[in-house]
């Protein structure tokens, strides 16, 4: 599985398609985070009451890592399917 992005969606896809047992990259141009990066608080996130954007991606990108994603810079120039998706 390849996922493009690392935003919080791109790390929570990528610590469930871990979880079932896909072998997953994360491609991310400038890096983990996405928007969480510049968020000073994150308020009412499932979990917390209060947390730092930063500290909220660090903590989804050490758990991905944890299941075996692995993180990638880079962009995807072309996206093509063989027809079978």
């Amino acid at each position: 599985m390849i996922i493009l992005g690392a935003g919080a969606a791109g790390l929570a896809a990528g610590l469930y398609t871990t979880r079932a047992m896909m072998k997953t990259l994360i491609l991310e141009s400038i890096g983990p985070g996405g928007q969480l990066l510049i968020t000073d608080e994150i308020e009412n996130y499932p979990g917390f009451l209060s947390i730092d954007g930063l500290e909220l991606m660090q903590a989804m990108k050490n758990q991905g890592e944890e299941y075996g994603v692995v993180f990638e810079k880079g962009k995807a120039e072309k996206i093509t399917s063989d027809g079978n998706c």
